[in-house]
């Protein structure tokens, strides 16, 4: 199944005009209908005062989050694309959101800097990711469609990473090259067995791939950043990473390269739970 309904996820600010370009520009490349997602939350006093300046008055945020969907509504109108608002309070943002995402095929956000509530866009991706069934995937400022012929993925034998790898898979150009980066892995019976990388290489090699397994060592450097640096300087087309939780009493925590990546990285970076 191709990739053929795609959600950009954006806020109230004005910080993602470029987002909403690149997010044009994605779907047109993929042929595919696009949706924006304009999450607007309602404030509870608590959550106003800590985390939603310079807005102070509910009125405040309505006609925000008004001004907000007609601005895009125009250049939906213009460009084709459909446009909708999802507006509560944080709590219940938070459980629609992830509900709204299963009926795409495939998420969009920006980096960080294109949203201007930083702690809402945190907290909707980690429950989109976490809940949604969907791959999300992180684009970066002004990155221009191309095809994803060379992927790399960070493979560490979970569920998750087996899901985010066939959620690219969907993406992947026919033949395209696969980096596969095992890192500090160790052999083990239930993992990675006797040669960490290898059974997954097998298994894309016979799908026509051209597959690779790199033994990567983290030697004290965050995991998130020894990923990012091979897939950028051999100039992959796409990082995948499998989204993870410690736990189910903090699924809204993602955990170690996870959690360094969300806010956005030089490449695209796909996720998926």
């Amino acid at each position: 199944m191709t990739v053929k309904d795609i959600l950009a996820i954006v806020d109230t600010g004005d910080a993602d005009e470029q987002f909403l370009k690149d997010a044009r520009e994605f779907a047109r490349f993929h042929e595919a209908h696009l949706s924006v997602a304009i999450l607007s939350v309602v404030p509870t006093p608590d959550y106003a005062l800590a985390y939603a300046q310079p807005y102070f008055l509910l009125s405040d945020y309505v006609e925000a989050a008004g001004e907000k969907q007609a601005k895009v509504a125009r250049i939906g109108e213009r460009d084709g694309f459909e446009v909708r608002i999802l507006s509560d309070d944080p709590g219940a943002l938070l459980d629609k959101a992830p509900v709204q995402a299963r009926y795409a095929d495939l998420i969009l956000f920006g980096p960080v800097d294109a949203y201007a509530n930083k702690h809402l866009r945190r907290r909707l991706f980690e429950n989109i990711a976490l809940s949604s069934g969907r791959p999300v995937i992180v684009l970066p400022a002004q990155w221009t469609p191309r095809p994803f012929a060379h992927l790399a993925i960070g493979w560490n034998a979970t569920r998750e990473a087996t899901r985010a790898l066939g959620d690219a898979l969907k993406l992947a150009q026919a033949g395209a090259k696969i980096d596969i980066l095992v890192v500090d892995a160790k052999s083990s019976t239930k993992g990675h067995g006797s040669e960490p990388g290898a059974d997954i290489a097998r298994n894309l090699s016979r799908h026509g791939f051209d597959v690779t397994v790199h033994a990567l060592f983290s030697e004290g450097e965050n995991q998130s950043a020894v990923l990012t640096d091979f897939a950028r300087q051999h100039r992959a087309d796409l990082l995948i990473i499998g989204a993870s939780a410690h736990s189910r009493l903090r699924e809204l925590f993602l955990g170690g390269v996870t959690h360094d990546l969300i806010d956005g990285a030089p490449i695209p970076v796909l996720l998926g739970h």
